[in-house]
């Protein structure tokens, strides 16, 4: 945990903190500690199913998915072209799902290897509640062929109700204290994030806020893209905060301040003024 000043901000980043996260993380994360690897085989799909759940349970809502047999009450929601909310009746939840098609032979190599995008996603679900960050659950994953054989994997997580994308609820914010809340909430979680060793190069639109009673909730979500090798390097920090500054609509001086302040700390750190340069000049998203 970094120390806090009397304005209750962290002192600067640690590069060394960071790098020793980085390495306890990869370790789990790699050899993955914690992440059930049972599969099994059905005609042309191979599943894998979390604790709570059944290989079965899955197997189904990627078929209904797919296009397959629906009985009474079942429903799918697509989200856009490659992943939906599907319901099952008797299952009484609703389950996000999104495909991976294989692209190329490197997506053959990565699957081979355990490092395919749904098994990031697979491993990262299991393994950051243990971080402390709040991920939807994991419910399984999927391998399964297309008539011309042609391979895709599937990620089904739970279903979050209620909840609204980090960039979707700061825009309809009314301007002043409650956007400059959400400003700063936002900036302090992305650094602790960092601070765990948790980079991911599309963050902005992949989070999403839930209220509660005590609070805003923000959960990581699209954790296929999840590398904990990837180093937070300046550049990479630098398209971190661009993101920010494109998704959150045009900032002003008060608001960049407050955001590299919450990130930063209140201390002197030779990557403010890059900071603020950057959340004042990269223009917002259409």
């Amino acid at each position: 945990m970094a120390e806090r000043n009397a304005a209750g901000l962290p002192g600067p980043p640690s590069t060394a903190r960071r790098i020793w996260a980085q390495l306890r993380l990869s370790t789990s994360f790699y050899l993955g500690i914690g992440a059930p690897s049972m599969r099994r085989a059905y005609p042309g799909c191979r599943v894998r199913a979390a604790a709570g759940y059944t290989t079965d349970l899955v197997r189904r809502v990627v078929e209904f998915y797919r296009g397959g047999a629906a009985a009474a009450g079942d429903r799918v929601e697509e989200i856009n072209f490659r992943s939906a909310a599907v319901a099952l009746a008797d299952a009484d939840e609703r389950f996000f799902v999104k495909q991976f098609a294989r692209r190329h032979l490197l997506h053959d190599v990565e699957r081979s290897l355990g490092c395919s995008r749904a098994d990031r996603a697979w491993r990262a679900a299991h393994l950051l509640p243990r971080l402390g960050v709040l991920t939807p659950r994991a419910v399984g994953t999927a391998l399964a062929e297309t008539k011309g054989e042609t391979r895709i994997e599937y990620v089904i997580t739970e279903w979050l109700d209620g909840a609204i994308p980090y960039h979707e609820r700061l825009r309809a914010a009314a301007t002043g204290i409650v956007r400059l809340r959400l400003l700063r909430e936002f900036a302090g979680h992305v650094r602790r994030w960092n601070d765990r060793g948790i980079y991911l190069r599309d963050l902005v639109t992949n989070v999403l806020t839930r209220e509660t009673p005590e609070g805003l909730e923000y959960w990581l979500t699209d954790l296929d893209q999840f590398h904990p090798l990837r180093r937070l390097t300046r550049r990479r920090l630098v398209h971190q905060m661009a993101q920010f500054a494109r998704w959150s609509g045009p900032l002003n001086t008060q608001e960049a301040a407050e955001i590299a302040a919450s990130y930063l700390g209140a201390r002197s750190h030779s990557a403010r003024e890059t900071i603020e340069q950057v959340l004042l000049t990269t223009p917002p998203a259409e």
